[in-house]
């Protein structure tokens, strides 16, 4: 049948992912465990070995290297298994597998498996993108195996898909979560118990029975019941989360209304076909049998009929049939009526506190049947709409005057917390008009050094604006030197003056020379020779 147009909640989603996985076929499963009981098996030798030492450093590397490929071959088949589910529930038809569709797969599967244990890590020590960040590598799982799209069209729709209603991902995870505690206490139990069961059965004793609590206190039983329980429920959660990505991509595409009708269709032509084979078969013999019986036999075997033990529902139930109500139902009435009570009792409360207040300040809250209203309200009443008059036009006011503020007269850039003698400034940090005021201010003051400075920096901030620079922290004077001779080979004499500005400011700078106010002003001068230059370069 068709489903409905809004999303289902957590509950109908997990019992309609169960529905499905129980509809699904065998090899649908298998393919799941193809990839993901290979990777139980080698984790637990790897845990059993790193927990039972000695073990050389190459045999770790190689159970590691090992673990690692089982992971890519895990999540493959994953991918292979999600989209056997998304087929059954689109109902579209195989596609055949081919290289490019294998390759897409792995591909993907392989740089997610990489970074899905330090992405979910790292989400859970943050918490709050914990749920959507299980929930996108769960959707990449599922867009994986399809072949129409490439793997960054996938991990970009399961990012977008991840994206949507967040509450209700961290409402799956706690119910998840909650149906994976329940199973693993079942297989732990099942587990600690089958020892125990086979040698009551067949007499046989093995290790394990005569282990006793030590093989349930073994650290190995845990790692195995941690990897059954995963084996048990992952494609459970897989399924989930298939389910949910079908429904919040037909949000757009309406594949779920095709899906409706097209299994609407199915079964009108299945029952059809049905009760067309039904009416060969039976007309026939319906025909014989009435011939066969008379109209006095029919009335007679319809009064008996009606008289049969079948029909007595009309007869109320004896005051004795409500002992045989279930416990369960009885409770659940019992808690619902107090809970009502509960309510009752609390609007009841509350209706009593409005009255108490209202009843203080001589007024009701509520309109009282055959009384006039009020000639008027009481002052604290006024007093209250006043104080609440004042702090709307103290907080109108507020905005006003931060809006001119806003739009007042623009404030030039302050120089003011630039240092010259810092060795980390760099020229991008004002424009070539804020080094030359700098720079002026410095002239003027006697400090020639900086000046000199500052004008180096002014030319490295216009050389960068007119892209012939790249400015960047780590490049040095001579790397400025090699690209601008790059950019700038229409122009020998331009680059011949920077080269000379570079090495007066070196002298200066790095080599502690004396300056005086005639070097500063040529500087200047081979600054403004540079921009005339390549200005002129820029234009022609």
């Amino acid at each position: 049948m068709a489903r409905p147009l809004e999303q289902p909640g957590p509950i109908s989603l997990l019992e309609e992912a169960a529905h499905l996985l129980r509809r699904a076929s065998l090899d649908a499963l298998l393919f799941h465990w193809i990839g993901s009981v290979p990777l139980a098996l080698m984790s637990l030798v790897f845990w059993h070995n790193l927990t039972h030492p000695p073990m050389s450093d190459l045999n770790c590397a190689a159970e590691s290297l090992a673990v690692a490929l089982l992971l890519i071959w895990m999540n493959c088949w994953r991918g292979v298994f999600a989209d056997r589910l998304y087929r059954r529930i689109a109902g579209a038809p195989e596609r055949p597998w081919n290289s490019q569709r294998i390759w897409r797969l792995v591909a993907n599967q392989a740089f997610l498996g990489a970074t899905k244990p330090l992405m979910l890590g790292v989400s859970l020590v943050a918490v709050f993108p914990f749920a959507s960040m299980v929930a996108f590598y769960r959707n990449a799982a599922a867009l994986a195996g399809r072949g129409d799209l490439d793997p960054l069209a996938a991990i970009a729709k399961a990012r977008r898909l991840a994206r949507d209603e967040g509450l209700q991902y961290w409402l799956l995870q706690c119910l998840l979560l909650l149906l994976s505690l329940i199973v693993m206490l079942n297989v732990a139990v099942t587990f600690a118990v089958l020892p125990e069961l086979v040698k009551m059965l067949t007499g046989y004793e093995s290790a394990f029975s005569r282990g006793g609590s030590n093989f349930v206190l073994n650290g190995l039983f845990l790692a195995l019941v941690l990897a059954a329980t995963w084996l048990v429920v992952d494609p459970f959660v897989q399924t989930v989360y298939c389910l949910r990505c079908f429904q919040a991509e037909s949000a757009g595409t309406g594949d779920d209304l095709r899906a409706g009708l097209r299994r609407i269709r199915q079964a009108i032509t299945t029952a059809a076909a049905a009760a067309v084979v039904v009416t060969l078969v039976a007309l026939p013999v319906v025909v014989r049998a009435a011939g066969a019986v008379g109209s006095r036999e029919l009335e007679q075997a319809v009064r008996q009929t009606m008289q049969s033990p079948e029909y007595n529902w009309r007869i109320p139930p004896s005051a004795t049939a409500a002992s045989g109500v279930p416990w369960i139902v009885v409770a659940t009435d019992r808690a619902i009526a107090a809970i009502r009570s509960a309510l009752d009792w609390a609007g009841t409360m509350i209706d009593r506190l409005l009255r108490w207040i209202f009843g203080g300040l001589g007024l009701s809250p509520m309109p009282l049947g055959g009384q006039a209203p009020a000639a008027a309200l009481h002052w604290s009443v006024w007093a209250l709409i006043g104080l609440a008059l004042a702090l709307v036009g103290w907080v109108v006011w507020r905005a006003l005057r931060l809006r001119r503020k806003k739009h007042g007269p623009a404030v030039g850039p302050s120089i003011a917390p630039v240092r010259l003698d810092d060795e980390d400034i760099t020229a991008d940090r004002l424009p070539e008009a804020g080094w030359l005021e700098l720079a002026e201010r410095c002239l003027r003051d006697g400090n020639l050094r900086l000046a000199l400075r500052a004008f180096y920096l002014a030319n490295l901030a216009w050389l960068g604006h007119r892209e012939f620079l790249l400015l960047n922290p780590g490049k040095t004077n001579l790397e400025f030197e090699a690209e601008l001779r790059r950019r700038a080979r229409q122009s020998p004499e331009a680059r011949e003056l920077f080269s000379a500005n570079v090495r007066a400011f070196e002298r200066v700078w790095y080599g502690l020379h004396e300056v005086f106010e005639e070097d500063a002003l040529a500087f200047r001068q081979r600054g403004e020779e540079i921009r005339t230059r390549l200005s002129a370069e820029v234009v022609a």
